[in-house]
């Protein structure tokens, strides 16, 4: 009966050894290197996309791009949360949905799935025509494949991105748990539908043009009773800081953790009477406790209620 052996090379220092391995071992070693790497990919985050019909002209086939996070399982206790990407105009969504600006990193450790539409044109920014029906196509068919939670979304944009990150909660707002826009030059209307939903706006103050729109959003929903996060960022023009990156980061974590009943199926509304143990001073920088006299001495319009010390610090510098 003749055995058949498996010969390897083995390189010891500057010599090559022949060694002689029994087929048996071979195969082992070699299904062990196969499942050693299957089991390593699936833990790596996974970048794939859905594709949409719309009846827009330069818009037919939709493609909208998602990132899995890297600790995501399919029989986890509860769903993911699903952070909506909107980058400058006309993105084509991948490179967004593939983790820019740091997002990749904070969906892991937050196990949310990042999702950015690659919409062109066709006024996409604004979704009651066709692209937020286009959006909540494209979440459907990733729902099917995966156990996110569609009902209560977290949004971030910048610049045209930055007009959809807003537009779409005001469209939706019984769908949306906390939105940002960073450089807007497009608002909503502040209606009382949208009270209840927690909003940031922050824009440099060399972008002239963006500065004031959204200052004067911002106090056109205040006077409305609704509380909008608020910073500028001193000699910054139209560009995305990294302080501003931090804020919208701490910003969308507390909401996202403050409401992970949403993420049980019970379908938290969390519409609770907010509490706001801080007072920014925008044109200081800096904040103070809600119960300090110095809070009480703000002005009205540079007055930014805060919700909580991760944000407040992460906002500016405590007094």
């Amino acid at each position: 009966m003749h055995i058949l052996w498996g010969m390897q090379k083995l390189l010891v220092g500057r010599c090559t050894y022949s060694i002689f391995l029994h087929p048996t071992l071979v195969a082992t070693l070699t299904i062990m290197s196969i499942l050693s790497f299957q089991l390593n990919a699936a833990s790596l985050p996974q970048v794939s996309s859905v594709t949409v019909k719309t009846r827009a002209p330069q818009n037919e086939l939709v493609t909208v791009w998602y990132r899995i996070p890297k600790n995501y399982h399919p029989r986890q206790g509860q769903m993911s949360r699903v952070l909506v990407l909107f980058g400058g105009r006309n993105s084509s969504g991948k490179d967004m949905a593939s983790g820019r600006l740091g997002w990749g990193k904070w969906a892991d450790d937050n196990n949310a799935f990042l999702v950015s539409p690659g919409f062109k044109d066709d006024n996409y920014w604004e979704p009651e025509k066709w692209s937020g029906r286009a959006l909540l196509n494209a979440l459907e068919q990733i729902r099917k494949r995966y156990n996110i939670c569609t009902d209560k979304l977290l949004f971030y944009g910048y610049s045209a991105g930055s007009q959809c990150s807003n537009l779409f909660p005001a469209w939706r707002p019984q769908l949306t748990r906390a939105w940002v826009s960073h450089a807007c030059g497009v608002f909503h209307e502040p209606t009382a539908r949208m009270r209840f939903v927690a909003g940031l706006v922050t824009c440099g103050d060399a972008d002239h043009a963006r500065y004031v729109i959204s200052r004067n959003f911002v106090e056109n929903c205040r006077k409305k009773g609704t509380n909008i996060i608020w910073r500028s960022f001193p000699n910054h023009p139209h560009d995305v800081s990294p302080d501003s990156l931090r804020l919208a980061r701490e910003f969308l974590t507390y909401y996202h953790k403050a409401c992970s009943a949403d993420l049980t199926g019970r379908n938290s509304r969390r519409n609770d009477i907010p509490v706001y143990p801080y007072i920014g001073d925008d044109q200081e920088g800096v904040f103070y406790r809600a119960d300090s006299p110095k809070a009480k001495n703000i002005l009205p319009e540079d007055r930014v209620l805060l919700p909580a010390l991760s944000i407040a610090l992460a906002w500016g510098e405590a007094e």
